[in-house]
């Protein structure tokens, strides 16, 4: 009759001969022929034991089993190294998968969508204080995406180039066809018209700005909800700018929806109002909250209500009116004064669709911070 310590002992010792048979077909090609044919054989004698319930025998021959093995195999340096490399790239490819298919990051660079959420912004500022030194800047910067900035020449000269920065809410200027200086785009005009007074000309140490540069929202960009239903009126949407007409390819921008196929669009003079099929669109309430010139949040600046765009402001051909057709949308930004949108490249196909955003992740300490509406 076989004991509660006999069926533990068989039960271990079958877990061991699976673990250790997977270990010697991972290496067995490596090793030594008298070594690999006598481990063959004591694996072969483990299982016999195994059937013949030989309890009282199987602890030592797993034992030994064990050393011989770990005495023939090659010995590695840094194992925990190699272990934690894999968790790394487990973990990585756990993240990229989750991007791809569900939840992609994105930063909002400009301020098209303010206030409802932030680009790139600035506050002007002489000095720094204590949290903007060494090595406390970092810890103010990871939670608040706070940065104090001090630009100034590094060698006079005169400024050779400018224009737009790789980097986001960024512009670029050039002084002497070497010395790059990048700028919070909210501040360029300003520098360029102080520029153009001086003929062009900057000197050593000049300062060309100095404050703090306020990093966009962050946020998290839905990527599997329109699988199942269709974008909805007045979501604020993700999307390509491939193929739009005066617009950079391959760069992303956001806006809100603002009409959806079939939808005849209308913004009108005088009227805050988004006008969808000759109504004024209240649903969902954050479109009666932009034409009644609320405030998102506390101490936030007033919606402007939307306006139709002032031809005269763009190069583009503008329009207030769209008759969409089946897979068309409008995309307009919440601050329609400093906005590029439908009104002056037209409408956006479904296939350049990304998703809605749906969560401000970052700076933690943003008024914005939570589900987005």
């Amino acid at each position: 009759m076989i004991t509660w310590h006999d069926f533990l002992t068989l039960r271990s010792a079958r877990k061991a001969l699976r673990e250790l048979r997977n270990t010697f077909r991972l290496y067995e090609d490596i090793l030594p022929p008298a070594v690999r044919q006598a481990l063959e054989v004591r694996l072969t004698d483990l299982q016999q034991a195994i059937r013949c319930k030989e309890t009282e025998e199987l602890p030592a021959l797993v034992a030994t089993i064990r050393a011989e093995l770990a005495e023939a195999l090659p010995k590695q340096r840094a194992a925990w190294a190699a272990e934690a490399f894999d968790v790394v790239v487990s973990a990585l490819a756990v993240a990229f998968c989750f991007r791809a298919y569900f939840y992609e990051p994105f930063q909002i660079p400009t301020g098209s969508m303010q206030p409802t959420l932030y680009g790139i912004h600035v506050e002007a500022a002489e000095v720094p204080d204590t949290w903007d030194r060494a090595p406390w800047k970092f810890v103010k910067w990871c939670i608040t995406g706070k940065s104090f900035k001090d630009i100034r020449i590094k060698n006079s000269g005169i400024v050779s180039a400018y224009g737009q920065s790789q980097a986001p809410g960024y512009s670029t200027l050039v002084v002497n066809g070497r010395d790059r200086y990048d700028l919070p785009d909210a501040v360029f005009p300003l520098i360029l018209e102080q520029l153009r007074r001086d003929q062009g000309r900057v000197r050593t140490h000049q300062r060309l700005w100095s404050g703090y540069v306020k990093s966009g929202d962050f946020l998290f960009v839905n990527r599997w909800i329109w699988n199942f239903r269709h974008p909805r009126l007045g979501e604020t949407i993700v999307f390509s700018t491939q193929n739009l007409p005066g617009l950079p390819n391959n760069q992303h921008y956001i806006k809100r929806l603002c009409g959806r196929p079939g939808d005849r669009v209308e913004l009108k003079p005088g009227d805050s109002h988004l006008w969808v099929n000759g109504k004024p669109a209240l649903v969902p309430t954050r479109l009666a909250e932009i034409a009644a010139h609320e405030r998102p949040w506390k101490g936030a600046p007033q919606y402007i209500g939307y306006q139709p765009a002032p031809a005269s402001n763009t190069p583009l051909a503008t329009r207030a009116q769209f008759q969409l057709g089946p897979l068309e949308y409008v995309a307009l930004g919440d601050n329609s004064g400093n906005s590029l949108d439908s009104r002056y490249w037209g409408t956006v196909p479904a296939r350049n669709l990304l998703g809605p955003a749906s969560f401000v992740h970052w700076p933690f300490t943003s008024p914005r911070w939570g589900k987005i509406r």
